[in-house]
């Protein structure tokens, strides 16, 4: 009785905080998203906890009204929706987003003369307003559906996560064929689909990496089967959300062998291609290179590795070179990364999980600018091992949004920085113990 006590509270005090942290809280006081997140998630590692107690359908229930709490409210936490639906919005317009920056298209007729997509771009970020789009096309059909019938931007918006939401909901059913295809907890999907930072970025915020890992998880399980035309077609459609599945390829030389890894080379680069030459060409491709370049050569976010290394070139010579060091630093984590994977035998796909885990991490450590929503790959691939290191960082990454109010005060440092020692202690503890210290996370 005192266990169904205590269930059946965790799962309204969950719900809750995901509706006050997606909704009517004043994000402007961080102290009061701080402790809804921290409800959140105790809530959600006590029905992890107990998961053995609830039944599947009863989770199905929880997640399905959790992620409807997230569609109510436009995004709270990002303005990159804004972005998504003015790509969308021009595309319909007739101009390729890969053509024209934001601040080269709002004075012609068509803009000026339109309230609503003068309301989008005043909205989005000056980043966005003044560069090239750097979402992928497929990624961009998704922008198109959602601004195909209205010029609402609540109703666009609301669209907009009712896709990112389905797509999720097919993610979700081969993830759970491919646990019970591993012979794992098929209960361990809940660890990611019940992740409160899985619901408050992809439903929430309409940030798309629940979107590609859904189509990984199709990947996957293709792959893992040797249906290497059928994986290699997911896996191309995740590139084209999001283009960091990239760096998974290599790592799959090692697991089915040459020939089926040149066949999935071949036919992911190739659809890859195929789908982009939909709105890239000769003549815009550098636009959209020329916009991802930024991020490793320009901006330094909630970083760690570049932020000390960046301190030492500004003690040293009073210059920020973050143009310089950004690329170093993502030189040598390719590297480190390059040698997981090829380095070795990969015999099986616990070997293969572990490393791609790894790999992410690594990927993720040497970045010069760290979202909260970056990190849901990662936390996705440790579903398959007995590593925990993504599931705490899920929680203490949240604390980055800090840096977003004011990133020039010392404090937010200060806890950026706890927030990666803890991580990276455990993540040493978990490679020494070769197991996580939370024996209800781990596969067996």
């Amino acid at each position: 009785m005192t266990r169904r006590i205590i269930i059946a509270f965790s799962i309204v005090v969950f719900i809750t905080s995901i509706l006050l942290i997606n909704g009517p809280v004043d994000h402007t006081k961080l102290n009061l998203v701080a402790i809804a997140y921290t409800l959140a998630f105790t809530t959600y590692l006590i029905l992890t906890r107990y998961k053995e107690c609830i039944k599947f359908n009863h989770f199905i229930i929880i997640a399905g009204v959790a992620h409807l709490a997230s569609m109510i409210y436009e995004p709270q936490l990002s303005v990159d929706y804004y972005r998504f639906i003015w790509d969308g919005e021009i595309t319909w317009l007739g101009f390729n987003p890969f053509d024209f920056r934001p601040s080269e298209l709002w004075m012609k007729p068509a803009i000026q003369n339109n309230p609503y997509l003068l309301q989008v771009y005043s909205n989005m970020s000056e980043l966005s307003q003044h560069n090239f789009s750097v979402y992928p096309p497929v990624n961009q059909a998704y922008f198109l559906i959602a601004t195909a019938f209205t010029d609402s931007l609540v109703i666009n918006t609301f669209l907009l996560k009712s896709l990112i939401v389905i797509t999720e909901l097919i993610g979700a059913i081969y993830l759970w064929r491919l646990l019970n295809l591993l012979e794992l907890n098929p209960l361990r999907m809940w660890l990611l689909y019940l992740n409160p930072l899985w619901i408050i970025e992809c439903t929430g915020n309409t940030h798309f990496e629940g979107v590609m890992i859904s189509y990984l998880f199709i990947a996957l399980y293709f792959i893992i089967q040797k249906k290497i035309i059928f994986g290699s077609g997911f896996f191309a459609i995740a590139i084209q959300i999001k283009l960091i599945p990239l760096m998974l390829l290599p790592f799959f030389y090692r697991f089915i062998g040459a020939w089926r890894s040149m066949l999935l080379y071949t036919i992911t680069i190739s659809l890859v291609i195929a789908l982009a030459l939909l709105q890239l060409n000769i003549k815009n491709i550098d636009h959209m290179v020329s916009s991802l370049r930024l991020y490793f050569q320009v901006f330094e976010f909630n970083s760690f590795i570049l932020h000390h290394y960046l301190q030492y070139g500004i003690a040293e010579t009073g210059w920020n070179l973050t143009r310089i060091y950004g690329p170093k630093l993502s030189k040598i984590g390719l590297g480190i990364i390059m040698t997981l994977a090829l380095y070795g035998q990969i015999t099986n796909w616990k070997k293969l999980f572990n490393r791609m885990t790894i790999a992410f991490f690594v990927y993720l450590l040497f970045s010069s600018t760290v979202h909260p929503w970056y990190i849901l790959t990662m936390l996705a691939l440790s579903l398959f091992t007995n590593y925990t290191f993504p599931l705490l960082w899920s929680f203490l990454i949240f604390t980055s949004y800090i840096l977003y109010a004011d990133s020039s005060i010392l404090e937010p440092r200060i806890v950026i920085n706890i927030e990666y020692i803890l991580v990276i202690v455990l993540f040493f503890y978990e490679m020494y113990k070769k197991k996580s210290p939370f024996t209800f996370l781990r596969l067996s």
